[in-house]
């Protein structure tokens, strides 16, 4: 690796560095906040966190930098023929890999048969039933659940044995979609060992395993998600991408820019989140088709295939919305941190009298707003690590119909009490942001019920019998030790290996991995990543810390880091 086309040493020990600060400053500030409640943001306070964080950033982030550049410059091993071998056959490599994945994933369709119809599951099948459909959750899944109830209604003359095939055949799904990451990371000669490794997670990550036969739109919105990610990152690695072999990367359109624009689709029409996701990635392209020097024609193609492609998808949306006559969901979904933030002013500040350090100097008007937005003094049931208690209770006419007043209210309290609404977002986010975070095992078992683990399996059984959907499991040993493990969040008694399972991990990984690319100026590389980066957006500003939330970025990250951290390709030349 020639020196000179690596990041300066000052200007890459600063990008990790600073990584380093925010890790040990966020994990710091979110551990003191679990453990007291509440931060009070004194100069003094923050000034020793900042130095505490900056020598630990120093420390860590400077440490994995030195690794970055020690390994940029140590000689590459020569490949034994029979490793060589395995660079020569992406298609055994795939039908290995999705054979293998299927095989170990179908013992827990055979316990949870005919799936975990657990998270939204029940008001979807409220929907179908009623005929009263709206977008509160994906109107196309809603359908796909639909046309599989009818199916097995019409083909096996019972409605379970529709979702059973349902549930099988997203497992199929997920598994293709890794099956073929295997192949890609084949193709492009990423080392065995690596690949291995990822097949290991592949076939072994038990959530693999519960979300392929979950019910829930997160599963196939995952395996379009890792698709997306593949086909962006094989194009820009100028791996094959014509309509026959040799075909030039950059001309015309070929097998992968079809994957990416139907990946896109997808993203679109089975999570509400992935069309904001999509636009951070098409404004990245934007951005880099205007100003950047080199590749233009490549910008502007990316840019325009997946351009339609969001358009298309928000067309077909509409469509199925008029088909339906589906109405539109209640928008406090996304003012989860609006909601989050207010009611925690208003516990600390409101003069309501539920806590001791109520100082109550809040202005009444701002009382009275407040009280508006959150009826029944919903702010009573704040939980700081999930907003749905106060959700519970809002009335977004408010937001909807007196947009500037609530504005006004929200940004005046901001200037009033920022540490309030720090303390706010960093505790529905504390499973994001910090690995050592355990608060997003059990946010959902305050009831005592159980199924209400960080892998959620608990149905509604009443409501959904009397739609002709019941648990049937085909090895209830199995069922019970599994139904175990998620209700105990047994991953987290896991040395070290529970760092992997934590969602607190995921971020650092991606941040990370964009600093290796920075150092590497592999900027082209990065694009991916924003990918990324839009649907972690959309994910700080969500309701709490789920699994089926982080899980798309679990299943396609690895991926992205073997194919975008590659410093070059056999083929031709690397970006």
């Amino acid at each position: 690796m020639d020196r000179k086309k690596m990041l300066s040493r000052p200007a890459a020990y600063f990008i990790f560095i600073s990584i380093g600060f925010w890790f040990f400053f966020l994990c710091g500030a979110i551990h003191r906040l679990t453990e007291q409640g509440n931060i009070l943001w004194t100069g003094s306070y923050f000034l020793g966190l900042a130095a505490v964080s900056l020598v630990g950033g120093a420390v860590f982030g400077g440490g994995i930098c030195f690794l970055v550049y020690k390994s940029a410059f140590r000689p590459g091993k020569v490949r034994e023929e029979w490793e060589e071998a395995w660079h020569s056959s992406p298609g055994k490599v795939f039908g290995v890999s999705f054979v293998l994945m299927v095989l170990f994933w179908l013992p827990g369709y055979l316990a949870y048969y005919p799936g975990i119809c657990a998270y939204d599951m029940p008001i979807q099948t409220g929907q179908i039933v009623s005929g009263s459909y709206n977008d509160h959750h994906p109107i196309a899944h809603t359908l796909l659940i639909e046309g599989a109830m009818r199916l097995g209604e019409a083909v096996f003359g019972e409605v379970n044995a529709g979702i059973a095939a349902l549930s099988l055949l997203q497992l199929l799904f997920l598994a293709f979609a890794f099956a073929f990451g295997m192949a890609a990371l084949t193709r492009c000669r990423v080392r065995l060992w690596l690949r291995i490794l990822l097949l290991l997670y592949g076939v072994f990550f038990p959530f693999h395993m519960y979300m392929s036969v979950s019910i829930t739109k997160d599963t196939v919105f995952s395996a379009f998600f890792v698709l997306q990610v593949l086909a962006l990152c094989l194009i820009l690695r100028r791996v094959e991408n014509g309509l026959s072999h040799g075909q030039l990367h950059g001309q015309l359109p070929g097998k992968l820019d079809f994957l990416l624009f139907f990946g896109t689709i997808g993203m679109i029409l089975f999570r509400n989140n992935g069309k904001y996701a999509m636009l951070v990635l098409l404004a990245v392209l934007a951005l880099v088709f205007l100003f950047g020097k080199e590749r233009r024609k490549l910008w502007g193609r990316l840019l325009l295939c997946l351009g339609t492609a969001f358009l298309l998808g928000n067309l077909i949306l509409s469509a199925l919305f008029w088909v339906t006559k589906a109405q539109q969901g209640d928008k406090r979904e996304m003012l989860s941190m609006p909601i989050q933030q207010l009611a925690r002013c208003m516990l600390y500040h409101g003069g309501v009298g539920a806590l001791s350090e109520d100082d109550n100097t809040m202005g009444e008007g701002d009382k009275a707003l407040i009280n508006d937005f959150l009826l029944d003094q919903g702010y009573l049931s704040y939980n700081p690590s999930i907003s749905d208690p106060v959700k519970s209770h809002t009335n977004t006419y408010v937001v909807r119909y007196r947009t500037l007043e609530f504005a006004q209210t929200y940004f005046r309290l901001l200037v009033q009490y920022p540490g309030d609404f720090v303390n706010a977002a960093l505790a529905l986010n504390a499973g994001y942001l910090s690995p050592f975070d355990e608060s997003h095992a059990d946010i959902n078992q305050g009831s005592g019920e159980k199924g209400l683990g960080y892998v959620q399996t608990r149905w509604v059984e009443e409501e959904l019998e009397g739609r002709g959907i019941y648990k049937d499991s085909k090895w209830e040993w199995l069922h019970e030790r599994l139904e175990s493990r998620a209700d105990d969040n047994g991953y987290l008694q896991l040395p070290l290996i529970k760092y992997l399972f934590v969602p607190g991990t995921w971020l650092w990984l991606l941040l990370f991995l964009w600093a290796y690319l920075l150092v590497y100026r592999r900027f082209g590389m990065c694009i991916p990543l924003a990918l990324f980066a839009g649907y972690y957006i959309t994910l700080f500003l969500g309701p709490a810390v789920q699994l089926r939330y982080l899980y798309p970025v679990m299943a396609a990250l690895p991926f992205a880091a073997l194919l975008c951290g590659k410093k070059n390709m056999d083929e031709g030349t690397g970006i």
